[in-house]
């Protein structure tokens, strides 16, 4: 999304261009790899380098050589080539193995991030712009029986709360609900009346199949809340993000409600950031500007629930048109689910590896 509503868009670490086309990798291309763009640039602009190089070591540096030059020349004209055309390509072929290797070794091991922490959770986080991803190899499993795949159960939403006693006002099993936590930084206004309107039409008009034959998300309001201290930041990291989704600020509610603290963001081109498959953003509270009944912090929360619900979409964090682009302008025109994320959202919401494995427990 771009200013005033841009701020999603651009990563505050400059990681990734959020301009780019969402194009999904090819099928067969290593997921350690990083994008085929990336490494595409990395091999040619080798070959270039080493081409060049192989060049001057032939034509300046072998013929003016001193004594230890022209043994290695005579060593080396027994092993290579006679021509300078084969002389060239050893040089470049060796060049080439020698610098492309450790280059492609140090993005896979860039991309890939760094496997498990030792005595801990096995999990860190990604940045991607707004998105934010809390890696973890556990595999994902559905609740079930779950017939609408809001991951809540089917006997949860019929008995309109969980075993535990946490309420789920309005849950119908055939169809889909969400239910929302907001959390206000001290000097943040609350949500207008207006706003709390505009946010429950917005997911109750998004093309997401139901059971029941409906169509749209029930978003539910459940939890507001005045924190007794300022939530100011530039950046927003992992752990201001998750800090409060305990049950102290729930109320026995984790892994049942989704959590976005309305914070301060000072960064010009961040509105808000959210978990890919998880339960937890943060948005800049401070931004109500809009116009024509919208507002900009809406969007960004609508933005950032997206990823909490959505989670990847065609294996991206963001797609190329929609809600979900971060070229969202704050118009009507692309205020909408793209195709490709409400196909993901009609097989339910998505649950992230760390989720999975260390909050739910499932």
């Amino acid at each position: 999304m771009l200013s005033p509503i841009r701020r999603l868009a651009l990563a505050t670490l400059e990681l990734t261009s959020e301009n780019q086309a969402a194009v999904a990798e090819p099928p067969w291309w290593p997921e350690a790899m990083p994008p085929v763009e990336v490494t595409a640039a990395v091999i040619v602009g080798t070959l270039v380098l080493a081409a060049v190089v192989a060049v001057v070591i032939v034509r300046v540096v072998v013929p003016s050589g001193v004594r230890v030059v022209r043994a290695v020349r005579r060593t080396w004209a027994r092993v290579t080539p006679k021509t300078t055309a084969g002389k060239v390509l050893s040089i470049f072929t060796l060049l080439f193995l020698v610098a492309a290797a450790p280059t492609l070794v140090t993005l896979v091991d860039a991309k890939g991030a760094i496997g498990n922490v030792a005595g801990g959770t096995g999990t860190i986080a990604e940045m991607d712009g707004d998105a934010i991803e809390f890696v973890d190899a556990a595999g994902l499993a559905r609740p079930s029986p779950d017939r609408d795949g809001d991951r809540l159960l089917d006997g949860w939403e019929e008995a309109g709360r969980t075993p535990d006693g946490v309420p789920l006002p309005g849950a119908d099993p055939d169809r889909k609900d969400l239910y929302l936590q907001v959390l206000y930084g001290d000097g943040i206004a609350t949500l207008t009346e207006s706003e709390r309107a505009r946010l429950r039409t917005i997911w109750a008009r998004m093309p997401v199949s139901n059971p029941d034959g409906s169509t749209g998300i029930a978003l539910h309001l459940v939890d507001e809340r005045r924190l007794d201290q300022e939530v100011r930041t530039y950046e927003p990291d992992e752990e201001l993000i998750r800090s409060r989704y305990d049950d102290a600020h729930l109320d026995g509610a984790t892994c049942v409600y989704y959590q976005t603290t309305f914070a301060d963001l000072t960064h010009p081109k961040l509105g808000g950031r959210g978990a890919l498959g998880g339960y937890v953003s943060i948005v800049d509270g401070t931004d109500t500007a809009g116009g024509e009944g919208r507002s900009n912090r809406v969007a960004f929360l609508t933005h950032e629930l997206l990823h909490n619900t959505a989670g990847h979409v065609e294996g991206r964090t963001h797609t190329t048109s929609g809600w979900l682009s971060p070229r969202y302008d704050g118009t009507d025109a692309d205020a909408r689910l793209s195709a490709a994320t409400a196909a993901d959202l009609d097989d339910g919401f998505e649950l992230g590896g760390y989720e999975e494995r260390h909050l739910c427990g499932s």
